[in-house]
């Protein structure tokens, strides 16, 4: 039952990374689309993609925390 636990909070720790990981690379994505058209589109449109990073840096970081307290949690059992 305890080693049971170990992996099944590993697997979530896992899956959590994999949507971190993604999570940067669309931030990433973004932030080089509003580089390379910041010159010629819409001002709306610059406006909606800075307020998209904006929210996926905060859930990065919020994501970032929760995997550490699921590392947390693992090093306690």
């Amino acid at each position: 039952m305890f080693i049971a636990k170990i992996d099944e909070i590993k697997e979530f720790i896992g899956f959590l990374k994999a949507i971190f990981i993604t999570m940067i690379v669309m931030d990433t994505s973004l932030i080089a689309w509003i580089f390379k058209n910041s010159a010629n589109e819409l001002e709306w449109k610059l406006y909606i993609v800075s307020f998209l990073i904006l929210l996926i840096t905060i859930s990065i970081a919020l994501l970032f925390l929760k995997i550490l307290k699921e590392i947390q949690r693992l090093k306690d059992l």
